[in-house]
């Protein structure tokens, strides 16, 4: 199940939506028993907030619940500069009921559509506002009757308030912790060393560009690193100038220094260590490397590099 997508609501629910009140953000835990609607900010990097007054009572779980979908995708911000959170082609299939404090909320397919700072964003947005329902603690998402994984096919799992960051300017972000896999070469430099590394990302740095970031540091950067065994791959001076995923392509371009290969290393070590790092994310099922936007038909000594690249298993060494 890949992890994407996202919410519209219930095309039964027809409850009439409390207008929004005050451009201003603020966070819901230090004002009392106001409630907010979350929106993206204008760059569409982070949360922000504003007064919502539902219509149904606090005894009402299952209305303040219903009330709060529909208000995600059909009540406009007052400040013009904010945005929905919730994309309109995403719909909820099915709300359940809520038991031992824990909601479950099932999407249509095209939720898996939305990019990853989409889907961060939007998630965030959806359980910080269910939460403040009477008796919601936990939210969890379903997508096509599965449950909800990231970008590493992990699953989800329930969520809470808590696990969306407030800053001090009232907009939120959302911090999540994982260890990915990263490529690098053996001593040799004829094959490549898998190393497990954690990160923190959120939705503000898609996680394809924190991997790639992470590759060009090397593994000199991360802690627990045998650096007798596990060496560098990408030449010193290269640079990120962007990475895309498009159609289950990661399209990834660097600055001239990448042409100038690390000496006693092979061109499939250097090549497959950015191919087979980004294609652990699920979303990625091939790679595209170019340099300064233009593609390079040749590459260190003689290998092509102006085309899609797949997943090589067979460069990557195992233990004996």
């Amino acid at each position: 199940m890949k992890r994407k997508g996202w919410i519209v609501i219930l095309a039964v629910l027809v409850l009439a939506m409390a207008g929004c009140h005050g451009g201003e953000t603020r966070d819901a835990e230090e004002n009392g028993n106001k409630k907010y609607l979350y929106y993206l900010n204008n760059g569409e990097s982070q949360l922000v907030s504003e007064e919502f007054e539902p219509k149904a009572s606090p005894e009402d779980v299952n209305g303040q619940i219903k009330e709060y979908l529909e208000a995600l995708t059909t009540v406009a911000p007052t400040n013009r500069s904010y945005k929905k959170a919730v994309p309109e082609s995403v719909t909820v299939t099915q709300a359940g009921e809520v038991e031992n404090e824990q909601l479950t909320l099932s999407f249509n397919s095209e939720y898996t559509k939305l990019s990853v700072t989409q889907e961060i964003l939007c998630r965030a947005a959806i359980v910080k506002t269910l939460c403040q329902a009477e008796g919601v603690t936990y939210v969890t998402f379903l997508v096509d009757g599965q449950p909800l994984t990231d970008s590493l096919d992990k699953p989800v799992g329930f969520m809470t308030a808590e696990d969306f960051i407030d800053n001090t300017g009232g907009e939120t972000k959302f911090e999540q912790n994982a260890v990915v896999t990263l490529y690098f070469s053996d001593k040799a430099g004829k094959e490549l060393v898998e190393t497990r590394v954690r990160i923190r990302y959120d939705g503000a740095v898609p996680i394809e560009q924190l991997l790639m970031e992470q590759l060009i540091k090397g593994p000199e950067s991360i802690a627990g690193v045998n650096q007798d065994e596990v060496f560098a791959t990408i030449p010193k001076g290269t640079k990120l100038s962007k990475v895309t995923v498009k159609d289950g392509i990661g399209y990834v371009d660097f600055n001239e220094a990448f042409l100038k290969k690390r000496s006693g290393i092979s061109d499939e070590v250097a090549i497959y260590s950015v191919v087979d790092s980004l294609i652990e994310i699920s979303a990625v099922n091939k790679v595209q490397i170019t340099i300064n936007g233009e593609a390079v038909s040749v590459f260190g000594d003689g290998s092509a590099l102006d085309i899609p690249f797949e997943r090589n298993l067979d460069i990557i060494k195992r233990e004996k």
